[in-house]
């Protein structure tokens, strides 16, 4: 029985110990458990900027290329290649249909302006589209459709310096 007491004794020390030195340790990995968890959401929070950013620069991107089109566009129907631009007012209408759809689109102007532009896009396309199918078209609509893809580009051209100005003011104020 003495050993039975001494193993006991030991036991209950070894306990004691356990518990003085174990308290601590549970303390220092409760603080690092808190010290993780805001790294972890500073880090979530870099991450969802870093996305707008990307998503801003994509933007810029997407809007030239429709200016580009746009311009294009404005060529072909100058030089009277019916069915060339036809075909370039549908890539221009379906990049707009697109674009405006985006969250960029909605900084850059309210989804009712955005309607109007497509609409008016649309309306080139199908002008282009009838004089395509028959290799014809007047004069005057040739004039009222190159003033309606000048003022489109036009209208283009300013997005594209908006959104370009928007997505560097975002880039500056994250430096």
């Amino acid at each position: 029985m003495d050993w039975f007491k001494k193993i006991e004794i030991v036991g209950a020390v070894a306990s004691i110990i356990g518990v003085v030195l174990g308290t601590p340790a549970l303390i220092v990995a409760f603080i690092q458990l808190l010290r993780t968890k805001k790294a972890a959401e500073a880090a979530a929070e870099a991450a969802k900027e870093a996305v707008q950013r990307v998503s801003r620069v994509a933007a810029v991107a997407t809007i030239e290329q429709v200016c580009s089109r746009s311009r294009d566009l404005l060529h072909l129907v100058r030089a009277r290649n019916h069915t060339a631009s036809a075909t370039a007012a549908f890539e221009l209408r379906e990049a707009v249909a697109k674009f405006c759809l985006s969250s960029v689109a909605k900084q850059l102007l309210p989804a009712m302006e955005w309607s109007k532009l497509l609409k008016s896009v649309s309306t080139v396309h199908d002008s282009l589209e009838r004089a395509a199918g028959i290799n014809k078209m007047d004069s005057d609509n040739r004039d009222e459709l190159v003033q309606s893809i000048s003022a489109l580009h036009s209208k283009f051209s300013m997005l594209t310096t908006t959104a370009g100005e928007k997505a560097g003011e975002s880039n500056a104020n994250t430096v």
